[in-house]
């Protein structure tokens, strides 16, 4: 690229906190300019076909759209170079660093983010954008193919991350765009969408009884039927959940 041209970028990330956290720092580069930034994957899809920008800073775990469906969703030909945004996602930068992608861990590290920035300047400067584009769609193909359920979920709050081990989980409640973490021990919230952690959960263990509930199969201590073909799930420490129609054969198939 010439050597006045400035590097465009598109951030994408559906929190507003680290996406303007990560916009700032881009804009203290001179040498680079943010054309757009997105709060969702399919305002991405839009803003990378319009814009078509030299790099996008793209969030992984997002609702409805995420980050990986917003990669697929963009021909080869047409990709940029894609640096990936998370949280914590174990088995995905497993696959980034094998493939040698570049990633940013939240909360952002500014020498991880200066590092990033230098890799990316000389990607565009040797023109390996299509290389990079095909190892990215390979780390993709093995996170997708691969048969790997999250360990842990993170929580993100006040710009810090902290954990809450599966293990520890007796259910999570779903409300708008939000998810309760309910442990023995206490809760926590963070923003999520209910089917996309189901997804990340191993469903021998977890299972959907109602379009806002996930449940531990092993803290349910017994099931009472209800009006309307309903039924109630009565977990050990007591506390009751409605297990609506559309989930109750999987329930029951699963606790046979």
């Amino acid at each position: 690229m010439k050597p006045d041209k400035k590097i465009s970028a598109i951030v994408v990330d559906d929190e507003p906190l680290a996406r303007h956290g990560l916009r700032d720092l881009l804009e203290e580069e001179k040498d680079f300019t943010v054309v757009a930034e997105s709060c969702d994957g399919e305002e991405a899809i839009r803003h990378i076909r319009r814009y078509n920008p030299d790099v996008v800073f793209l969030d992984i775990q997002m609702p409805e759209v995420n980050g990986f469906e917003v990669v697929n969703a963009i021909p080869r030909n047409d990709l940029p170079l894609i640096v990936f945004v998370t949280a914590y996602d174990e088995f995905a930068v497993n696959a980034f660093s094998a493939n040698a992608l570049d990633y940013i861990l939240k909360p952002f590290d500014s020498e991880r983010i200066h590092s990033t920035l230098h890799r990316v300047r000389e990607m565009l400067r040797l023109k390996e954008r299509a290389s990079y584009s095909e190892k990215i769609l390979e780390a993709l193909k093995s996170i997708q193919s691969a048969k790997s359920y999250i360990d842990r979920i993170p929580v993100r709050n006040a710009g810090k991350v902290s954990f809450v081990s599966v293990d520890d989980l007796v259910w999570i409640e779903a409300a708008e765009d939000y998810i309760t973490l309910h442990t023995m021990t206490g809760t926590m919230t963070t923003r999520a969408s209910i089917g996309a952690i189901e997804k990340q959960l191993d469903p021998s263990r977890f299972v959907r009884i109602h379009r806002s509930t996930i449940v531990n199969l092993h803290h349910i201590k017994e099931l009472r039927p209800m009006d309307h073909g309903e039924f109630s799930a009565l977990l050990r420490h007591g506390t009751t959940l409605t297990v609506s129609r559309t989930y109750k054969k999987r329930l029951a198939t699963l606790l046979e």
